[in-house]
């Protein structure tokens, strides 16, 4: 190969190796409340957990019961209900806990701790659960959030107690 040709075609190869490395994933994007990453986006933190919003709805202020034994709740508010997936991508186990939601006015909020009953069988209902690597689970999330609450966005972390933290827009 005569070597007019070889700087371009390593630079060919450095591009091409960088882009299945990454595998679809945002990996330098400068991420804070103010510049989320999008819903549906995979987000791989500090190569240990990735996270995937498959939905995230508004409900309305009606939560529907799923089973005989419970009945609808409703509020002043509403609720949110989120979907997503996370995969311990790791070499040690994770414990999946509580996820934090932020609104337009940086209010803060937990899951809903009244969900059991109201999740959709084929859904996993978001409970304190260990991760083991290479595992993934499906989760679902309902938060209780003012009515005039909008522009969600949600913090996820890489599972640890110092955690590094990402954020993702659900998009309203």
């Amino acid at each position: 190969m005569k070597v007019k040709y070889l700087i371009p075609f390593l630079v060919l190869v450095l591009v091409f190796g960088f882009g299945l490395a990454c595998n679809g994933e945002s990996s330098t994007k400068e991420v804070s409340k103010e510049n989320p990453y999008s819903a549906g986006e995979s987000i791989t933190i500090n190569n240990e957990v990735n996270w995937k919003i498959l939905s995230a709805k508004d409900l309305g202020d009606t939560l529907e019961a799923i089973d005989e034994w419970s009945d609808d709740k409703t509020t002043t508010g509403k609720f949110i209900k989120v979907r997503f997936t996370v995969k311990n991508v790791g070499k040690e186990m994770k414990t999946l806990t509580d996820l934090k939601l932020f609104d337009n006015e940086d209010r803060e909020f937990v899951t809903y701790d009244e969900s059991f009953g109201y999740i959709e069988e084929e859904e996993e209902l978001f409970l304190l659960e260990n991760i083991n690597p290479g595992m993934e689970k499906t989760c679902t999330v309902i938060y209780e959030v003012p009515k005039d609450s909008k522009d969600f966005i949600l913090e996820i972390t890489n599972l640890e107690w110092t955690s590094d933290k990402a954020y993702i827009s659900l998009g309203f």
